[in-house]
Parts: C-alpha cells; sequence; structure tokens
C-alpha cells in the first residue's frame, strides 16, 4: 500500500537584513494518508522485471490492513480487481494474488542455513514435527500469450527470494484459501513433487487461523465492514479462486490451518511469516 508520490511543505524563508523582515510561509495543510495506487502502468508481460512502481511493499504488512477503515478495505478491493500483473503472477485468475499484489504483502521471508536452522527451533520451541514442508515438480503455463516454464527448484526460489509474493493452489484446491500449501509433517517430502522446501513458521510474526475460526469470525466482521463485504462479494469458499484468504487478512491473520489433529495442511498467505531452511 506504499504511493509512490512525493509530498512537499511550506518552507520557511530565512529572515532578510534590514528593518522589515519576511514573513515565514505558513504551514500547508496536514497531508492525508495516501491509498496505494492502482497497479495499471505497467504492461503484462513476460519480461516484466520487478521494481518499486510495479512492486509496491507496504511497511506493517497485515498490520496495516488491520488498521484501515471499511471504506478503506473496499477500496483496496476494488483497486486489486485493476491491477496489472506480471504473467508469472498471473498464470490464473485468481482475486486472492491480485488483493495480494496490490496491497503490498510482499514481504520477504527469512532464509537460514543448514547448521542456522535447528538452533532457530530450538530457541522458539518449535518441535520437529511442527517443522513444514511443500513439494512442487516443474510446471509449464500459459500466460498472457507466452509459454512459462519453471523448475521446482525456480519455484522455491520464488517464493523464498522473488520481489514478488507468488500466491500458489491458484488452479484448485483452496480448502483453506488461497496462498502457498505447506504440510506439518515434520519436514519431509510431502509426495506432490520432487523439489522440497522446509520451513518453520516464526512465532512471533504469524497469526494463525483455523478454517472453521476463520468462517465464524468472519460473518461477524461483514456485519461491522458491510462495504468491504459488498467489494469481496461476500464469504466465498469455492473450490476454486476463492476469497477466504483476502478475509483472513483484512482481520489480521496470515496463516489458516486444518481443522482437527489428523488435518497437517498450513496454508502460508504472507510468507514473511516464513524461516526457510536453505
Amino acid at each position: 500500500m506504499a504511493s509512490n508520490k512525493n509530498h512537499t511543505s511550506g518552507v520557511t524563508q530565512p529572515a532578510t537584513p534590514g528593518p522589515q523582515r519576511q514573513q515565514a510561509t505558513p504551514p500547508g495543510p496536514p497531508v492525508q494518508p495516501q491509498q496505494p495506487p492502482v497497479n495499471t502502468m505497467n504492461p503484462a508481460n513476460a519480461n516484466q522485471a520487478p521494481n518499486d512502481q510495479n512492486t509496491p511493499l507496504q511497511p506493517g504488512g497485515v498490520t496495516a490492513l488491520t488498521q484501515m477503515t471499511d471504506d478503506e478495505l473496499a477500496k483496496l478491493v476494488q483497486d486489486s480487481k485493476h491491477a496489472i500483473m506480471p504473467n508469472f503472477l498471473s498464470d490464473a485468475d485468481d482475486v486472492t494474488q491480485a488483493f495480494v499484489y496490490q496491497a503490498g504483502l510482499s514481504g520477504l521471508p527469512q532464509v537460514l542455513d543448514g547448521p542456522a536452522f535447528q538452533p532457530f527451533l530450538a530457541s522458539n520451541n518449535i518441535p520437529q514435527s511442527e517443522v513444514l514442508a511443500r513439494s512442487v515438480n516443474d510446471i509449464t503455463y500459459q500466460a498472457g500469450g507466452h509459454a512459462m516454464r519453471l523448475t521446482g527448484k525456480q519455484l522455491g526460489d520464488m517464493l523464498m527470494y522473488s520481489k514478488f509474493n507468488y500466491i500458489g493452489g491458484k488452479h484448485g484446491g483452496q480448502a483453506l484459501g488461497a496462498g502457498a500449501y505447506f504440510a506439518r509433517n515434520g519436514g519431509r517430502n510431502t509426495g506432490y513433487g520432487n523439489y522440497t522446501m522446509v520451513a518453520a513458521i516464526n512465532p512471533a510474526l504469524a497469526k494463525p487461523i483455523s478454517r472453521s475460526q476463520l468462517g465464524v469470525k468472519a460473518a461477524a466482521f461483514a456485519k461491522t465492514h458491510p462495504k468491504f463485504a459488498a467489494a469481496v462479494g461476500g464469504y466465498n469458499t469455492n473450490f476454486y479462486n476463492n476469497n477466504m484468504s483476502i478475509w483472513a487478512l483484512a482481520m489480521g491473520y496470515n496463516v489458516v490451518t486444518g481443522d482437527g489433529h489428523g488435518d497437517s495442511r498450513t496454508n502460508i498467505i504472507d510468507r514473511s511469516v516464513l524461516v526457510y531452511r536453505k
């Protein structure tokens, strides 16, 4: 939600010698908070490189969303519907990817070398059983008329190092909303691909909520934020292109977990809560 506009204010002129003194310029009106820019200035093509203009980054991330009014949240949703994203983010129509991009939730995760990962777990009282894994295969897809191919390692590097926050699961299976799905399995291959990323959730940054509790809280949030609810289209749990994660983010939650002890699925919406093992 960072604006690219610069603001200037009046400058007090120094006093001039002589019997008369130049009057100081009166201060201008206070600078009003700016809505995030609508990212329609960049063509969606395969060669679009990230820069400060086409990749907004909102300091404070999800916390900033919780401080927005109903009107501001509604406008952010509407603006996200017109955002033009680079092809590898828009390979599938997904309202959450557009919202995350427009809201500037592209904060980077922490990446630790292997020897430093275990001490991080120990210092944060994270048992090995709570370590996450995401396994992926190479993919080829069409986006904006271009054939795109990404290896499993490239997908992993994108999640860890790219300036963009890529939202996975856009082709269906959004039981916990749109996001990057991990299994809470101790860091083992999940069986879904030949390249596995291992990570842990930083307890200092994560604000998790279960799938069932998300639905309950969304119903209450809709009553206090009717304009946001109308803009986003109500709480939608469809298999494809649902908006559960947008509701979660608006309420301050950045991780969605499955219900019950047998459900190890963990949906990471805001990748800045992750600590990867390199």
